[in-house]
C-alpha cells in the first residue's frame, strides 16, 4: 500500500536541534561544474548552520533526466569539500532525510500531487504541446503574458477519470487563485507581493512521473525541515507558486533569502560571456580555498570593522544574514588575487611548496596548458602542457632549491601558478635571454654594457664570493653612470626580466655555473649585435 502524506511526516520527524538552528540546503543540478554563484550561496549555508548548531544539507536536484552531465554529482561535492564547505548530510554523507537525490523520491512527490488533486488544489491537463503553442503565439500576438489559459482546469472530474482511464496523458498543474495578492518575506528585500493574475498554474508532475521544480523544491524543504532556502534572486518570481504550495498543504512557510546574482566587472550579470566561473577554474588559477572564501564573503557582506582579511569562523561569528545585499556584487578578480595573495603568505615554505606540487599535478592530469585568466583585460600569460611538465620535474628535482625560490619569492606569490610564472627564470630550460637591444638600452650605450659585463665576469671567474654589490657601485662611479642603471643591467642579463626579487638572492640560488653562463651569454649577445 503506498505511503500518505501523514506517513511520511512519520517517517521524516521534526529535527531535534537548537530553538534557532538553521537547517539549510544548497541544491544544484547536476548539469554542469558548480559555478561561483554555487560557492557563494554554499558559504551561506554552512555559516548560517554553523552558528547554532545547525544542519547544512547538499540536495541533488535531477529531476530533468535529459539534462544530466556523467560526472557532475562528484564535481559538486568535490568542489564543496575543496571550498570548505562540507555538508552535514547528503548523497554520500549519510542522514536520516535521504535519499537526498530528487530522482529517488518520485513516490514522495506523486503522493504529494495526488494529494493536491483530491483537495482541488492541482488538476490533470490533457493539452498537447502543439495546443499551448498556438495558445502562446496568440497571447504574443495580443501583447499578454504567455502563461497557461486554465483550458483543463474546467474539465469535470468525471471527463478526468475516463480520458485517464483510456490511457490519455496528463500532467498536473497547480491551481492559481485569480484577483488575488500574494505576498513573502524575503530576509533582505523585506516583503515582496505578487498579483495572483500575473501567476502561471504551472506544471508539477510530469507525464514521465517527474516533478518540475517547483513540487519537488516545496516537498523537499518540508519533509527536510529546511528552516531559510537560500538561493538566487532569479527565483523570487517563482516563489509566489511555492508560497502557495506550502499554504494548501497545510506545512509552516520556511523563511526565504534570495541572494543577488554576481555581476562581472562590466556590471553585467556573471555568465558564460565572462569566462569560465566554475569552481574547479578559480582551483587551477591558482587560488587557494581560504582566499576565495574570504573573497566571496567580503563581497557581499561588510565587516563591521571594514576588514578585508579574516577566515571563515570570524565570518561565521559576525555574520548576519540581513545584511546581505540587494544589488549583485562585482567578481573584481584584483580584489581576489589581493585577498588571496594573504592566505598564499600564511603558508610555510613546506606547506607552499605541497600546494605548488599539488596544483601542478591538477594541471598536467587536466591535459592541458596553463592560461592566467585572472587579469584584467584578454588574456595572460601561457604555459604549455609540456612546459608544466618541465617545470615539475625541475621543481621536484631539487626540493632545498625550490624552498629557496619560495621563500625569497614569497611576497610577490598571490596565487599558486604565480610560483609558475615567476620562478622559472630559475632553472636552464627556462632562461629565456635578453635580447642585445634589451642590454644596451639599460645601459645607455654598447661600449658601457660591454664593458661592465666583462670587468664582471672576469671578477666573478676568479673570486665568485667577491663583494658584488661594492663592484658595482666602484664600476657605476669609474664609468659615470648611476648605480641603478648597472644594477637593472646585472639583474636583466642573469633573469631576463627586470622585475624579480632582490638580486643577492637570485644570484644565490642560480649558482656559480648558471651565473656564469648567462653572463657570457649577455656579453655575446653583445658583442655579436651588430653581426650579420
Amino acid at each position: 500500500m503506498p505511503l500518505t502524506l501523514q506517513d511520511y511526516e512519520n517517517e521524516y520527524p521534526l529535527r531535534q536541534l537548537p530553538q534557532t538552528a538553521e537547517v539549510t540546503r544548497i541544491a544544484p543540478s547536476p548539469t554542469g561544474r558548480p559555478h561561483i554563484g554555487t560557492a557563494m550561496q554554499a558559504i551561506i549555508d554552512r555559516a548560517m548552520a554553523n552558528q547554532n548548531r545547525g544542519v547544512f544539507i547538499l540536495r541533488v536536484e535531477d529531476t530533468d533526466q535529459t539534462r544530466l552531465v556523467p560526472g557532475a554529482v562528484e564535481e559538486i561535492v568535490n568542489a564543496l569539500d575543496w571550498l570548505g564547505t562540507r555538508p552535514d548530510e547528503g548523497p554520500g554523507f549519510g542522514g536520516q532525510y535521504g535519499p537526498y537525490t530528487q530522482s529517488e523520491r518520485l513516490s514522495l512527490y506523486r503522493t504529494a500531487a495526488a494529494w493536491l488533486v483530491q483537495h482541488g488544489h492541482a488538476f490533470h491537463c490533457f493539452c498537447s504541446v502543439e495546443r499551448m503553442e498556438q495558445v502562446r503565439e496568440l497571447q504574443i500576438a495580443r501583447g499578454e503574458k504567455t502563461m497557461y489559459d486554465g483550458h483543463c482546469a474546467r474539465l469535470s472530474e468525471q471527463e478526468v477519470t475516463s480520458r485517464l482511464a483510456s490511457g490519455e496523458t496528463a500532467v498536473i498543474r497547480m491551481r492559481v487563485p485569480r484577483g488575488e495578492e500574494l505576498a513573502f518575506s524575503d530576509v533582505v528585500r523585506g516583503r515582496i507581493s505578487f498579483d495572483s493574475n500575473e501567476i502561471d498554474e504551472s506544471v508539477l508532475l510530469k507525464t514521465d512521473g517527474f516533478p518540475t521544480y517547483h513540487l519537488a523544491a516545496v516537498v523537499d524543504d518540508h519533509f527536510m525541515r529546511i528552516t531559510t532556502i537560500v538561493r538566487g534572486e532569479e527565483w523570487i518570481s517563482s516563489t509566489p507558486k511555492h508560497a502557495l504550495l506550502f499554504d494548501y498543504f497545510g506545512w509552516p512557510l520556511p523563511r526565504f533569502l534570495h541572494t543577488p546574482l554576481l555581476r562581472d566587472s562590466d556590471k553585467r550579470k556573471l555568465s558564460k560571456r565572462s569566462g569560465d566561473t566554475s569552481v574547479a577554474f578559480f582551483a587551477s588559477q591558482g587560488i587557494l580555498p581560504g582566499g576565495f572564501r574570504n573573497f566571496l564573503t567580503r563581497i557581499i557582506w561588510p565587516h563591521p570593522d571594514g576588514k578585508d582579511i579574516y577566515d571563515f569562523d570570524e565570518f561565521v561569528a559576525k555574520f548576519k544574514p540581513g545584511e546581505l545585499p540587494k544589488t549583485g556584487p562585482v567578481v573584481d578578480y584584483a580584489l581576489l588575487t589581493f585577498i588571496n595573495g594573504h592566505y598564499v603568505w600564511q603558508l610555510d615554505r613546506q606547506e607552499l611548496y605541497r600546494a605548488v606540487v599539488s596544483l601542478l599535478d591538477n594541471l598536467i592530469a587536466a591535459g592541458e596548458g596553463f592560461t592566467d585568466l585572472l587579469v584584467d583585460e584578454g588574456d595572460g600569460e601561457i604555459v604549455s602542457h609540456e612546459q608544466l611538465m618541465l617545470f615539475r620535474s625541475s621543481f621536484q628535482a631539487d626540493p632545498d632549491k625550490a624552498l629557496r625560490i619560495l621563500t625569497v619569492g614569497a611576497e610577490r606569490f598571490r596565487r599558486l601558478t604565480d610560483v609558475i610564472l615567476q620562478a622559472r627564470f630559475y632553472y636552464a630550460g627556462f632562461f629565456c635571454p635578453p635580447t642585445a637591444e634589451r642590454l644596451v638600452g639599460v645601459a645607455g650605450n654598447p661600449v658601457l654594457a660591454a664593458q661592465f659585463i666583462s670587468a664582471y665576469r672576469d671578477n666573478f671567474r676568479t673570486s665568485p664570493d667577491f663583494n658584488w654589490d661594492q663592484f658595482v657601485r666602484g664600476e657605476a662611479k669609474r664609468l659615470g653612470v648611476k648605480a641603478g642603471k648597472l644594477f637593472m643591467l646585472l639583474r636583466i642579463a642573469v633573469s631576463g626580466s627586470d622585475k624579480t626579487p632582490p638580486l643577492h638572492d637570485i644570484l644565490g640560488i642560480l649558482g656559480y655555473e648558471e651565473v656564469e653562463r648567462r653572463l657570457e651569454l649577455a656579453g655575446d649577445l653583445i658583442s655579436n649585435r651588430n653581426l650579420p
